[in-house]
C-alpha cells in the first residue's frame, strides 16, 4: 500500500478568503511517481470474467439512503403526468447526423464477439485522438478502439483498471475519467482505488505517446489527503494548456448524509511533470471550499469548446434540493507555479429550477415507488463547456411539466464578471426519461455556441439506451435522437432497483469540426449493462469563408483587392489593416508586394482573420 510519511506530504500554506462569503484552504500535496504500465505486455486472459462489485454510491451509502428520501418527496410535489402538453421548448433545429457506431466488445480465441457487460455502473468515460484513436472506459476496465483500422486496438481487448493500477484482488477501481489532450497529443487516464480512508487514493496515468498501447506513467495522490479519515469519491477532470485539474468529494465514512461529507476538493496539477515521468507531480489541493459557511458540493470542471483552454472554471450546484436556482461560478486565477494564484467563487441565479430528477422506469420497475428502477442520482452539474465568454452545462433533472426525469441545459453569460445571468432550458419528453447528459462543442467555427449533448434514455417500453439533442447557433434545438436503443432492460440487482450512468462519456474530435464522439450505457439481451459508442456531427456545415480578389493598376500604386464573404451569418462587414468594420469590401491604393492585413465578421460577430500580399 501507498503511504508517504504526512510531514513530507504537505505543508498548509495559508488560509485565504476571497470575500467574507467564500473561504477555502490550500495545500501543498506532491503526487509520486508509482510504476509504469506496459499494455502491451499484458498477458491474454480469455477466460476473464469482470467482478461484479457495485462501486461505491455518489457522496457515500448514507447519502444515498438520503437521497432515496429526497426522490419520494420530488414524486410528491412532481407528479407523473404523461398525458399533458409538449415539452417546453419547441425543436426548431435540423437533427444531428448520427455517424459510425460500435459497441464495446471483445472476440475470444474461437472469433466469437461479445459485448463487454460494465460494472455496477458503467461509469462510461471516452477519448478520441486526432490520430483516430478511441479511448474508452467503464467501471472497471479500458478498452480503445482504432477508427482507421476499424478493429479493437489492445491485443487482449480488454485491460482491467486492476492490471492498470498494479492492484491486489482486495483493491476496488472504480470511476474512471479520460481525456485526451490535443496540445500535447497524449491521453491521461485517471481512477480511484478503494473508498476506504487507509487506502484510498487517486491514480493518474499519462500515455507515454499518441498511441494508448505504449506505455503509461501511473502517479499516485493520496484520497484522504489530510490524513483525517476521509477517502476521496466521484473525480471529474479537464486539462488546459499547462496544467491537469481533478475534482472529488472527501467523505467520512460510517455517519451519517449530514456529516458525512466533507467538502470537495480541487487538485491543480502539472500535467508535463506526468508526460515527462518526474518522480514528483507537482500538486496543489484547494480543500474546505465553503460559501456562506456551507461547503459547495461536487465541483465540476468546465472545458474548453478547442482542445484545452488557459483558464479553469468549476461549477456547483444544490444538488440534492427538490427545487432551486443557485448556481456556484468558480475559477482558478493564476497557474500552479504563481505565488498569488486563487480560487474566485461567485454565486447566481438561474431564471428556470432544477431539482432532484426522479429515477428512470423500466418494463420490470416498481411504478408506485419513486426508489426503484435506473438510479438517476442527484441533480449535480455533469458536463460544462466554455469559450470564455460563456458556459454551457447540463445536469439531470426533474421535469416539472412532466414529472419525469429530463435535461437541465444552463448558459452562463459573463462568466469572468461578478455578475453573471443564469439561463435554463428543461427538455423532456412525454414517454422517456432521460439521465447522465455531458455536452461538448460542435461549432465549425470558434465563434459558434452548437453544441452536442449526449445521454441516457429508458422508459417501460423503451430499453435503455444513447440519444442526443443538438443545440444550434440560434439558441434553439432540434427534437430528441435516438443513437442506439437496448436490447433488453437491464437487471443486475434482485429487485427493481439499478445503477445507471454514472456518468457519460463525451468529446469533440478536434481535427474535425463539427464531430463529436460519444459513450453511454445500453441494455444488452442478456439484461446487463453494455456500452455504444457513436460518431454525432453537427447538421450546420456552414462556414465563414473569405475570397481575396486582385484588382488591376498595383504597378502604378492605383491597385487594390475586394473581399468577397460567404457562408455563415450575412450581412457582412470588413475592416482593413485593423480600421473599422464598415459594408465597404475593397481596399485600394494599393502598389506592388503591399500587404494588407483584413477582417471579415458575419451578423453574429463572428471574424475571420487574413494577410495578402499584392
Amino acid at each position: 500500500m501507498f503511504r508517504v510519511p504526512i510531514t513530507l506530504l504537505f505543508a498548509l500554506v495559508f488560509l485565504q478568503q476571497i470575500s467574507a462569503q467564500v473561504e477555502y484552504k490550500t495545500y501543498n500535496i506532491n503526487g509520486v511517481r508509482s510504476h509504469t504500465f506496459e499494455p502491451k505486455k499484458v498477458e491474454p486472459d480469455f477466460n476473464v470474467q469482470l467482478i461484479n462489485l457495485e462501486a461505491p454510491s455518489p457522496d457515500g451509502d448514507d447519502y444515498r439512503a438520503f437521497l432515496m428520501r429526497q426522490k419520494i418527496k420530488s414524486r410528491e410535489a412532481f407528479p407523473i403526468k404523461t398525458t399533458t402538453s409538449a415539452p417546453e421548448k419547441k425543436a426548431t433545429q435540423a437533427q444531428p447526423i448520427i455517424g459510425k457506431g460500435f459497441g464495446m466488445t471483445r472476440v475470444l480465441f474461437n472469433g466469437t464477439v461479445l459485448d463487454v457487460t460494465g460494472g455496477i455502473p458503467n461509469d462510461n468515460a471516452l477519448a478520441v485522438s486526432n490520430g483516430g484513436l478511441v479511448v474508452s472506459s467503464i467501471n472497471s476496465l479500458v478498452w480503445a478502439y482504432d477508427l482507421n483500422l476499424d478493429t479493437n486496438h489492445f491485443p487482449t481487448d480488454i485491460i482491467t483498471l486492476a492490471k492498470v493500477g498494479e492492484g491486489s484482488i482486495s483493491n476496488n477501481f472504480y470511476d474512471p475519467k479520460l481525456i485526451y489532450d490535443e496540445k500535447a497529443d497524449r491521453f491521461i487516464l485517471v481512477f480511484l482505488k478503494d473508498n476506504l480512508p487507509g487506502t484510498s487514493q487517486i491514480m493518474i496515468c499519462f500515455s507515454q505517446t499518441n498511441d494508448p498501447l505504449d506505455g503509461w506513467n501511473v502517479f499516485r495522490l493520496p484520497g484522504n489527503p489530510l490524513n483525517n479519515n476521509r477517502w476521496t469519491d466521484f473525480p471529474a477532470i479537464n486539462v488546459t494548456d499547462q496544467e491537469l485539474f481533478i475534482t472529488g468529494n472527501l467523505i467520512i465514512p460510517g455517519v451519517s448524509w449530514q456529516v458525512g461529507f466533507d467538502g470537495s476538493v480541487i487538485w491543480q496539477i502539472d500535467k508535463n511533470a506526468g508526460y515527462n515521468n518526474d518522480s514528483i507531480l507537482p500538486s496543489k489541493l484547494y480543500a474546505q471550499v465553503s460559501y456562506n459557511g456551507k461547503y459547495t458540493r461536487n465541483l465540476h470542471p468546465v472545458r474548453g469548446t478547442g482542445s484545452s483552454t488557459t483558464e479553469q472554471y468549476f461549477l456547483s450546484n444544490r444538488n440534492f434540493d427538490i427545487s432551486n436556482d443557485t448556481v456556484f461560478v468558480m475559477k482558478i486565477d493564476g497557474l500552479l507555479s504563481d505565488s498569488t494564484t486563487e480560487l474566485k467563487v461567485t454565486m447566481a441565479q438561474t431564471d428556470v429550477n432544477y431539482g432532484v430528477p426522479p429515477n428512470g422506469r423500466q418494463q420490470d420497475t416498481d411504478l408506485s415507488d419513486p426508489t426503484k428502477g435506473l438510479q438517476t442520482n442527484d441533480g449535480r452539474v455533469l458536463g460544462a463547456i466554455t469559450n470564455g465568454d460563456w458556459i454551457q452545462f447540463v445536469s439531470t433533472t426533474v421535469n416539472p411539466q412532466t414529472g419525469l426525469a429530463g435535461i437541465y441545459h444552463g448558459w452562463v453569460t459573463n462568466p469572468t464578471e461578478n455578475n453573471q445571468t443564469i439561463t435554463g432550458t428543461i427538455l423532456g419528453d412525454q414517454t422517456l426519461d432521460f439521465g447522465y447528459p455531458n455536452i461538448a462543442f460542435a461549432g465549425n467555427d470558434p465563434c459558434d455556441i452548437e453544441a452536442i449533448i449526449g445521454l441516457n434514455f429508458t422508459s417501460p417500453t423503451d430499453f435503455p439506451g444513447v440519444g442526443t439533442f443538438y443545440f444550434g447557433n440560434d439558441s434553439s434545438y432540434s427534437s430528441f435522437t435516438r443513437i442506439k436503443d437496448g436490447l433488453n432492460y437491464t437487471d443486475r440487482h434482485s429487485d427493481s432497483y439499478e445503477r445507471w450512468g454514472d456518468y457519460f462519456g463525451i468529446q469533440p474530435k478536434f481535427d474535425e469540426p463539427g464531430t463529436v464522439w460519444l459513450s453511454g450505457y445500453r441494455g444488452l439481451q442478456n439484461r446487463a449493462n453494455g456500452t455504444w459508442i457513436n460518431e454525432v456531427k453537427s447538421p450546420d456545415s456552414d462556414v465563414l469563408i473569405v475570397n481575396v480578389d486582385e484588382l488591376d493598376g498595383t504597378i502604378y500604386c492605383k491597385g487594390g483587392i475586394q473581399l468577397t464573404a460567404s457562408g455563415a451569418i450575412p450581412p457582412y462587414l470588413y475592416s482593413f489593416d485593423n480600421g473599422p468594420f464598415t459594408e465597404d469590401n475593397i481596399a485600394d491604393s494599393l502598389c506592388q508586394r503591399d500587404t494588407v492585413t483584413y477582417a471579415v465578421m458575419d451578423d453574429r460577430g463572428c471574424v475571420v482573420y487574413g494577410e495578402y500580399v499584392t
